[in-house]
């Protein structure tokens, strides 16, 4: 038996003879001739397409039959934001910022905390069982009737791992209250920009960069927070080794604009409420990297009350990246107006959308001590890969890119 087929565009023959001996054999040896054939013909029709679906924002590329680069984007639809945010959060547990040295009643200086062998950045999650949530929970439970002037066990977390130890607080001269030698923090607030939200599902991700302590410089692991909506009332401007600064008003009696689900090296992200989602701004794609380009972009921002306004700014330098880093290009604030308001880049501008050819690029993270005017930004890829948003079912093949 003969058997053609066609490789692309060459025609193959096949021979398979069968006769009274081998028939069976034959018959098999057939099917198998099949299966090949079919899974050849699988294979030539992949390499016909220039593209392929897939569901995680990634950068995919093939080589088409003209030797162009085909990148795969994902349809992902947000709303940049550029607003400003009161930002609340409680940490898990209490954070260990400082050691120090008490005068006990006898007169002597001592420090409980590094005899036992506490350090800055420890979490202190529970004293002899009983859970830590803020720096009144520890006063309490040391200075019980039961505990006064007795060993204490305390499980911390350090470096992400558990570690139990145990300290003797001693009186303080003072005030008479028991004491370990502990500077603590459990509630941070600030201001920060939102850098973009999903009208359907109400997923947001502002910063573009991870909140973290400001004496330990550790990232703070979120167990309750919430964004506000905030209004600027001044500006710092920001001189040459002197960073500026964003002051915004925000409290709880305007209500809860989203709550903050997780705070990440590369911002914070949460929900937000459902009646705050304003679904009448136009949205826009999400960019991959590999399409963003030196040369002019925009940012919003707010910097007088709560109004969001677009200025110009500069695409100095781009990092090609393939793993996800706050500091993805360099950028350049150009336009004289914004200059003239803050100086340049301030704090309370992080997480300002970076805007260019229709689609969100990223985001403003940091600025440049010794040149205000500039700093970096974060892919906004890097960013929505944090998020639960899933992109849709279709996908944009971009040539060329």
């Amino acid at each position: 038996m003969k058997v053609e087929f066609f490789w692309g565009n060459r025609r193959v023959k096949l021979l398979a003879v069968f006769n009274k001996n081998n028939g069976w054999r034959s018959i098999i040896s057939f099917f198998i001739l099949c299966l090949v054939l079919t899974g050849l013909s699988q294979i030539s029709n992949l390499s016909e397409k220039n593209y392929l679906p897939q569901g995680e924002v990634k950068i995919f590329s093939l080589l088409s039959k003209k030797n162009n680069t085909v990148s795969v984007a994902p349809d992902i639809q947000v709303i940049p934001s550029g607003e400003s945010i009161g930002v609340k959060i409680e940490s898990k547990g209490v954070l260990v910022v400082g050691l120090s040295t008490i005068t006990d009643i006898s007169g002597k200086k001592v420090c409980p905390a590094s005899e036992g062998g506490f350090a800055s950045g420890d979490k202190i999650l529970k004293i002899n069982g009983e859970n830590i949530e803020n720096e009144k929970d520890i006063i309490e439970i040391i200075n019980d009737v039961e505990n006064k002037g007795k060993k204490v066990k305390v499980s911390i977390e350090r470096k992400g791992k558990p570690l139990e130890l145990t300290i003797r607080p001693v009186q303080s001269n003072e005030d008479k209250l028991f004491k370990m030698g502990l500077w603590v923090r459990d509630n941070i607030a600030g201001v920060g920009t939102m850098t973009f939200y999903e009208p359907d599902s109400g997923e947001f991700g502002a910063l573009g960069h991870g909140i973290t302590d400001i004496d330990s410089g550790v990232l703070i692991d979120i167990d309750k927070g919430k964004i506000m909506k905030s209004k600027v009332i001044s500006i710092q401007r920001a001189k040459k080794a002197a960073p500026g600064e964003i002051v915004g008003l925000f409290t709880d009696n305007g209500g809860v604009y989203g709550v903050i689900n997780k705070n990440t090296a590369f911002g914070i992200y949460g929900v937000l409420e459902r009646n705050s989602i304003n679904k009448r701004s136009a949205s826009m794609p999400i960019a991959l990297s590999s399409q963003v380009k030196e040369g002019p972009a925009k940012i919003l921002t707010t910097i007088e009350d709560n109004k969001v306004e677009e200025f110009d700014i500069e695409i100095q330098k781009i990092f090609r990246q393939n793993n996800a880093d706050s500091k993805s290009m360099i950028i350049r604030i150009t336009d004289e107006r914004l200059i003239e308001k803050t100086g340049g880049i301030v704090q309370g501008m992080s997480g300002s959308p970076i805007i260019q050819n229709g689609r969100l690029v990223g985001a403003v993270t940091h600025v440049l001590i010794n040149d205000p005017l500039r700093g970096y930004g974060i892919f906004a890829e890097w960013m929505i890969k944090e998020t639960n948003i899933s992109p849709a079912s279709s996908y944009k093949s971009v040539v060329g890119q």
